[in-house]
């Protein structure tokens, strides 16, 4: 077996990609889910490798890596999002894998760049594991119970009595909630349309303050989560005097809805009335549970804890430097400012 990997050419190899991808990774890969992912984002172009199988003549897989800026501090790096790795199923031994994941590890060759970052499966942790790549942070998923309606339809056949029990268990709910000190001078709304200057100016005035944090402007913003077409996302927005504060970015799925980021300035009142107002309107619309995807390092993990968030699952999150420092600031005892949102596949 002569296996061989290249780097993708996306003008003549864009329907091989899409249709490797589709084959042996996700039914949505597309022509609209490629320009968006692999040509479409404000950092920059991704970058993909084909492994070949040569005595076949056959595409055996594809891997990728998309490009992020970062700020470290108050220094701006590049980071790599490794993603879109599969392999067809005749090939899913460690060899074929090691090469074409050495391959992708290849952009902390490029310049500027600090380290890449991946969400790896089980599979791909032993991948890792041959190449001396352990997880070094871990990600958690964090949950906060809104309404017992599901459990209650779980542990209960009768409909009748299925709402009375509902109505009591989810009174007893929020009465213990942690109550939160309210500021009334913060105002929470929903956000419609696209993101403007002022969320620019926010992400501009925070720099440097939260670690290791990807850049957020408007058109990152707008490209990540309001042009993205696997999926439908919402902004709730806290203001204070007209002014953005901060903002959650979240989406539902039937009963169940996600926090997918959040930012804003570093004040317990208002990012903890922000995610409990965003808890309060997700359980009008019927909402069982808000679930959050955050690195375990984050400096606003107590905030959620206080808020009745509690760890559901850990999976491991894996970084590989291109350098220890940056800048001056050694990139392993940094505050690591990463959610739902910091990875693109």
């Amino acid at each position: 077996m002569s296996i061989t990997v290249h780097a993708a050419d996306f003008v003549s190899e864009r329907r091989l990609l899409i249709e490797t991808l589709a084959r042996h990774l996700t039914p949505m890969s597309d022509e609209r889910r490629f320009d968006w992912l692999y040509t479409g984002s404000p950092h920059g172009r991704a970058r993909a490798w084909v492994a070949r199988d040569d005595e076949r003549n056959e595409v055996i897989g594809v891997g990728a890596a998309f490009p992020r800026r970062v700020h470290v501090g108050d220094r701006e790096a590049m980071a790599w999002v490794l993603g879109d790795f599969c392999l067809d199923s005749q090939y899913r031994s460690l060899g074929p894998a090691l090469q074409l994941q050495r391959a992708c590890l290849s952009v902390t060759e490029s310049e500027n760049t600090a380290f890449c970052y991946d969400f790896p499966n089980a599979s791909m942790v032993a991948v890792y594991g041959r190449m001396k790549i352990t997880p070094t942070k871990k990600l958690l998923r964090l949950a906060r119970p809104l309404r017992v309606d599901r459990m209650v339809r779980e542990a209960i056949p009768v409909p009748g009595v299925q709402n009375v029990v509902s109505a009591v268990g989810n009174t007893f709910l929020k009465l213990t909630q942690s109550r939160i000190g309210r500021d009334d001078s913060l105002v929470i709304a929903s956000h419609d349309g696209r993101c403007g200057d002022e969320f620019s100016v926010l992400a501009k005035d925070l720099r440097g303050r939260f670690g290791v944090c990807a850049e957020r402007s408007a058109e990152f913003l707008n490209w990540r989560y309001l042009d993205n077409p696997l999926g439908q996302y919402e902004f709730l927005t806290v203001r204070h005097d007209g002014r953005l504060q901060a903002y959650a970015v979240f989406t539902r799925s039937g009963e169940d809805g996600f926090l997918v980021d959040l930012f804003g300035v570093d004040d317990p009142v208002v990012i903890k009335g922000l995610v409990d107002g965003l808890a309060g309107l997700l359980e009008k619309q019927g909402v069982m549970t808000l679930s959050a995807l955050i690195v375990q390092c984050h400096p606003w993990i107590s905030w959620l804890s206080d808020l009745g968030f509690r760890v559901r699952e850990v999976a491991p999150l894996v970084v590989a430097y291109s350098r220890s420092v940056c800048g001056g600031v050694p990139l392993q005892d940094q505050s690591w400012f990463f959610m739902q949102g910091d990875r693109d596949s």
